[in-house]
């Protein structure tokens, strides 16, 4: 399922495209378009009836943020495991007991201030859920997705997320331009693609624009998987935005709306999130400028 809501600031002309570990931080800088991959194995253990729910903090000119959950927006109470992210942290999947609450999402300086309020949202029990803040912040949006993770011994498990507001739809390719799987292809924002199986190895990848596979603002990256694994591989950032040091004062709540994501079922299997490091990557002005008119064609 996918909340929508408001817009976060990005980044200018071209320079050092840093991937980063689960759990680092990404630092917002200009022409800076990234990936944060997260390695889910074991994960929380958990009582039957609790839902599993963690969040990623997209949104290049945000500042450090808390999430709060209760009953209503007025009781909510922080929730310090989904707490304390900067742009580029993932949060480990916290349990939270089953059922329908409010959620917002506040300026760690100001709690007071509150630019994602979802005045509803269901957890159902065994489910997972990733929470992704994107887009800069004057029109940050907050999309919810179900999660499905089932690593099993065959292989590593695979997911991306297109999280990078302004940038078009995008294909997963070996460095060599090759489909890594058509399944990896013709993402665009805000959605996810399915789960995928490879055998664990190492690949180098690179992430293009899919209207033009010369134009690849990131990559090629070293990629290394491990079967009975699950990773999730998250495009954030701007491709082009000039960055202002967000302020709590900028961040204002915007309206909300609800629309559901279906994936396919698999076994709720545990998870932890960790950061994998790739690689620091580069590109020119050039490369930036082509990428943005790709998507100023579609």
């Amino acid at each position: 399922m996918k909340i929508r809501i408001t817009r976060l600031a990005a980044i200018g002309a071209a320079v050092a495209l840093a991937l980063t570990v689960v759990g680092a931080v990404a630092a917002a800088g200009p022409a800076k378009l990234t990936l944060a991959v997260a390695d889910t194995t074991a994960g929380p253990t958990t009582a039957t009836g609790n839902a599993h729910v963690r969040v990623v903090h997209g949104s290049p000119d945000a500042p450090k943020v808390d999430v709060y959950a209760g009953a209503t927006l007025a009781t909510a109470t922080k929730v310090a495991a989904l707490s304390g992210l900067s742009f580029g942290q993932v949060s480990a999947y916290a349990n939270i007991p089953a059922g329908s609450y409010a959620i917002k999402v506040c300026a760690a300086s100001d709690s007071s201030v509150c630019p994602i309020q979802v005045p509803s949202l269901s957890l159902a029990a065994e489910t997972y859920y990733t929470i992704g803040a994107s887009n800069l912040l004057a029109s940050i949006k907050a999309t919810v997705f179900t999660d499905t993770p089932a690593p099993s011994g065959a292989g590593a498990q695979l997911r991306v997320y297109h999280l990078a507001a302004d940038a078009p739809a995008v294909d997963v390719l070996t460095s060599t331009g090759a489909d890594i799987n058509p399944a990896l292809d013709n993402l665009s924002y805000p959605n996810a693609t399915g789960y995928l199986t490879l055998p664990a190895n190492t690949y180098q990848v690179k992430v293009c624009a899919h209207a033009d596979h010369a134009v690849c603002p990131i990559g090629p990256a070293a990629l290394t998987v491990a079967a009975n694994h699950t990773y999730s591989i998250f495009a954030i950032g701007s491709l082009a935005a000039t960055l202002a040091t967000p302020t709590p004062s900028t961040m204002t709540p915007p309206p909300t709306s609800t629309t559901t994501d279906n994936t396919t079922s698999g076994s709720s299997s545990s998870m932890l999130a960790l950061v994998l490091a790739v690689l620091a990557l580069f590109v020119g002005a050039a490369g930036a400028l082509r990428f943005a008119a790709v998507r100023n064609r579609r």
